[in-house]
């Protein structure tokens, strides 16, 4: 063992106390935060165009102090949540190449029928697979190409249902924020193939969201202290904000059992730049997943604008079978939607399927007469990570 834990006793003491004093700080200016969403409830509706500038919640109609109550579900829908991972490209391997795996869950509520599971692996090596231009496909864009199969994926399995209730969940954000680096041309490319992935969805007539849990923004606070400055971009920009360091959730830690917040409008600039004029402008609403009787879980969800106002095919309101969908499937475990669970677990790749993949490869590349050699650097740290000296 290496890391030197008896090193750091002090410094983990200091920081449990230092977190409990941010702790109590913390309950003032959730009051304050409170107060100003009351005080702000309707007031800041006549703030969308200074909210964006400031990289602040978008206010909708809504009262800022909404509190919508769990709305009634349907006897029987759907819920299909997907989730994926990848295996990066290793220039110290034996070839240059990455995986993504997609895992999915069809939960059927109210059928009785056993949920249906189902992963996709898809394996990339040729050099117009691995490389995009000249740049390698790794780090953030290869988190956009899992991202693009995890929809597909999603689309696919949406689209082979029959008509009825559905909600198609995604874990996290319907947002592309990692392309904000790449050249404009790249951007608007992967952008609009992701939109219509996302239309494909929509004109099947199901709910489409994304789930966040523990989420960090703190939009709503950039929000209230907008209101707050009377609407002032530039005193909003550079005088203190008492919310800025204050995540959203613990703002609406106050939602009872089941019910959600008010909507807003993401303020992220792809989201007015790109996603609005292809009529999939993203909002959202933080919700209560907790049952009676326990602590509150505030988690964050996104829907595309059109959510808001379509209807199922059966008649029922897109947004109440989000939130309701959502809520009931977060219920079986206590926080988290079963289908994102599930999702994840068919997923995954562990370690011991990594080295065996890597070790397929080897063989791959044997049989075809070509070498399967790690390089020194990778062949040392793999000795070292199993327990071996030189």
């Amino acid at each position: 063992m290496t890391l030197e834990l008896n090193r750091l006793t002090e410094a983990i003491a200091e920081m449990g106390r230092a977190l409990a004093g941010r702790e109590q700080e913390r309950g003032r200016q959730v009051e304050q935060a409170r107060a100003w969403l009351s005080l702000f409830a309707t007031s800041a509706a006549a703030l969308e165009t200074a909210a964006a500038e400031c990289g602040a919640a978008i206010p909708t109609a809504e009262p800022l102090d909404l509190v919508s109550p769990l709305p009634t579900l349907p006897e029987q829908y759907t819920v299909i949540g997907v989730d994926g991972s990848e295996v990066q490209p290793d220039r110290h391997g034996v070839a240059l190449y990455h995986l993504i795996n997609i895992g999915s869950l069809v939960y059927r509520h109210g059928s009785g029928e056993t949920p249906e599971a189902r992963s996709a692996p898809h394996l990339y090596y040729r050099d117009d697979e691995i490389y995009e231009g000249t740049t390698l496909v790794a780090g953030n864009l290869l988190d956009v190409r899992r991202a693009h199969a995890e929809v597909e994926h999603l689309a696919e399995r949406v689209e082979a249902e029959p008509a009825g209730p559905l909600l198609a969940l995604v874990d996290g954000t319907l947002l592309l924020w990692v392309l904000e680096d790449l050249p404009a041309e790249r951007r608007q490319e992967k952008i609009v193939r992701y939109l219509d992935l996302l239309a494909r969805i929509r004109a099947r007539g199901a709910a489409l969201a994304a789930f966040t849990s523990r989420p960090r923004y703190a939009e709503v606070g950039r929000l209230l202290h907008l209101a707050r400055v009377g609407g002032d971009v530039h005193r909003a920009q550079t005088e203190p904000n008492p919310l800025e360091r204050l995540p959203d959730q613990a703002i609406f830690s106050f939602l009872p059992p089941g019910s959600r917040s008010a909507l807003f409008i993401s303020p992220s600039p792809v989201n007015t730049t790109a996603y609005a004029p292809r009529g999939q402008r993203v909002c959202f609403f933080y919700v209560n997943v907790a049952a009676e009787g326990v602590e509150p879980e505030i988690a964050r969800v996104e829907v595309p604008l059109w959510v808001t106002t379509a209807a199922a095919p059966t008649g029922e309101p897109l947004l109440a079978l989000v939130h309701g969908g959502v809520v009931a499937q977060s219920r079986i475990l206590g926080g988290f939607p079963y289908v994102l669970a599930r999702a994840d677990e068919l997923a995954y790749i562990s370690g011991a399927e990594r080295e065996l993949l890597e070790d397929m490869v080897g063989t791959a590349l044997l049989a075809a007469g070509l070498p399967a050699d790690l390089s020194t650097k990778a062949f040392y740290k793999t000795l070292t990570r199993r327990g071996r000296r030189f």
